[in-house]
């Protein structure tokens, strides 16, 4: 009876010592998920920002499951709202805060089974459960980071502290732009001290009519950070409207390059990973948003692209240097004086569709970069 006993549990212990090495080997993602799952697609379709998220992630995520990922990239935020609301075929889409409850509306997002994805409990409860999205339903959100200027000291010193720098005359044909419809009206409603989300016509209106005062001492420059910061660091501009990635190449490449939030407060806006309605592989697409997810895939990823992230449990992996840039990981009394991008209507007949129409028509008229 006791060899019997001793077999039993030694067979035991080979079994689970068995579980135990395909846990350490898939990131323990399938030793979580109760339900007997469908085979995986051989290719996934994601849909992001140029340049947001590292080859080598994408790659390690193909050699793990045998999935090829497709990257496609939009522009702006508006460009692919209308690319998912046509019903374009895509498996997994980052998206900001203020477009999600539109398409939830359009029934253009479909509802993520939360089975799949178990490292969810790694968000932080700060970013779980919003307006946007109760329950989470629909978002799992992924990073964010903040609105700001950089600013070439060493041409013209440390004069920029408003966004009404923007008009300023002595910068005058050096302000580097990129066509970003929300970011644009509302840094401008901020410049007139009005509310970053307001739908009021009169306010929207003075917004637009002060943009186009701006268009005709404008770099149009490229969404893409490289070619962006080009323009910067050759003298072309000397103040750039971007983000914490475009900071951290510039500064790299010059120190003289500074990044200013507004004394009127940063415009703060939060991506999410979303799997569109069209995507015929919900699983595959929910086992990618897992692996993403993944503390030390999470930190992988700041550490590549240097915006702070959602995922909680990722903090301990992110590099020192990383974790405690400011322009990074923002003070406390900076994200006090922070403004939230909110959901507002964009639709054919809206205020803000209006208006940024009435934008684009206006004189000069929009061409390529300068």
């Amino acid at each position: 009876m006791m060899q019997k006993t001793f077999l039993f549990v030694r067979s035991w212990l080979v079994v689970l010592g068995g579980l135990l090495t395909m846990c350490l080997a898939n990131g323990c993602d399938n030793m979580e998920n109760p339900k007997n799952p469908p085979a995986l697609a051989k290719e996934l379709v994601f849909y992001n920002w140029v340049e947001d998220m590292p080859r080598s992630v994408l790659d390690a995520f193909t050699r793990e499951y045998g999935v090829k990922v497709n990257y496609l990239t939009f522009e702006s935020q508006e460009e692919a709202v209308k690319n998912i609301l046509k019903g374009n075929v895509y498996d997994v889409a980052v998206l900001e805060n203020p477009f999600i409850p539109s398409l939830v509306a359009a029934k253009r997002l479909a509802e993520i089974d939360f089975d799949y994805v178990p490292h969810f409990k790694n968000i932080s409860a700060n970013f779980r459960d919003l307006a946007i999205d109760p329950g989470n339903r629909y978002t799992v959100p992924y990073h964010y980071g903040t609105t700001g200027l950089l600013v070439r000291t060493d041409l013209i010193g440390n004069a920029v502290e408003s966004w009404t720098d923007l008009w300023d005359p002595r910068f005058a044909g050096k302000v580097a732009l990129r066509r970003q419809q929300r970011e644009l009206i509302g840094i401008t409603l901020l410049s007139l001290g009005y509310d970053l989300n307001s739908e009021k016509p009169e306010e929207v209106n003075a917004a637009v009519d002060r943009l186009i005062a701006l268009k005709e001492s404008v770099l149009w420059v490229d969404v893409d950070t490289p070619k962006a910061v080009a323009r910067l660091l050759s003298g072309e501009a000397v103040i750039l409207l971007g983000w914490p990635l475009d900071y951290q190449m510039a500064h790299g490449a010059n120190p003289a390059v500074s990044y200013v939030l507004p004394e009127e407060g940063t415009a703060l806006w939060s991506d999410n990973y979303v799997i569109p309605a069209s995507s015929p592989n919900a699983y595959t697409a929910a086992i990618f948003i897992n692996f993403l997810l993944r503390p030390e895939i999470s930190a992988q990823i700041v550490n590549e692209k240097n915006y702070p992230t959602a995922n909680e449990a990722a903090l301990p992996f992110i590099n020192p240097e990383v974790r405690n840039d400011p322009v990074i990981f923002p003070s406390a009394e900076e994200l006090r004086q922070a403004h939230f991008f909110l959901p507002v209507r964009l639709a054919e007949n809206s205020i803000y569709k209006e208006a940024w129409d009435r934008f684009l028509a206006a004189p000069p008229p929009l061409g390529e970069d300068r």
